[in-house]
């Protein structure tokens, strides 16, 4: 559903429609819309990114949250979002894993191996590359406008109303928040945990 029918089950959760501005409320239902995407690795925010290097580094996408498993390393059997297994950045289809920031200095001249510059946007390589180059990364999605969805699934959606009821600021200024705090919580969660189940299932192939 697009994000103005959102608000408006929000406005029914709340029992007003005029409390907050149209502004307010397209602010938090952002809010709300952004702290489920950060919540996780969803796949349906794993992308591919693609262009030609002709130097030292590749210039991150202005969508880029982090690097994402991406050299038939993916363990089905972990369940852990994070963990230590290798990423890579791919040059001609060559692989070159990438190494922590920190550890950079120990790779200098090494033709095996990049690393990301967060604070400039770059993926800097320590040996100078030319060719085509290709990397998997957590997207981060661009703000709901009144009529605009969701990148997620349809059926989801309505988690995002449910946590807008449930935000300590929608409490204190709706009595009827604060009576159903609880319920819109439980709710809020039972769509989280449906969703990551079908986000796992994605994991399964």
């Amino acid at each position: 559903m697009v994000t103005s029918d959102i608000i408006k089950k929000f406005e029914l959760y709340v029992d007003d429609s005029s409390e907050l501005s149209p502004a307010e409320e397209l602010d938090l239902a952002n809010k709300i819309y952004h702290l489920i995407c950060d919540s996780k690795t969803w796949e349906f925010l794993k992308k591919e990114a693609t262009g030609t290097i002709n130097g030292t580094y590749i210039t991150i996408p202005t969508d880029f949250s982090h690097l994402v498993e991406n050299y038939e390393y993916t363990d089905n059997s972990i369940s852990s979002q994070i963990n230590a297994k290798p990423v890579f950045v791919f040059v001609n289809n060559t692989p070159f894993q990438v190494v922590n920031w920190s550890d950079r200095r120990r790779y200098t001249n090494n033709n095996n191996v990049c690393y990301l510059d967060i604070v400039n946007s770059k993926i800097v390589f320590p040996v100078s590359q030319s060719g085509t180059y290709s990397f998997d990364y957590k997207f981060i999605p661009a703000d709901l406008t009144l009529s605009t969805e969701p990148v997620f699934p349809d059926i989801y959606h309505e988690m995002i109303a449910h946590g807008m009821a449930v935000d300590d600021m929608i409490i204190q200024i709706f009595p009827k928040a604060q009576s159903y705090a609880a319920e819109n919580q439980i709710k809020y969660n039972q769509f989280m945990a449906q969703m990551s189940l079908w986000n796992a299932n994605l994991l399964n192939y």
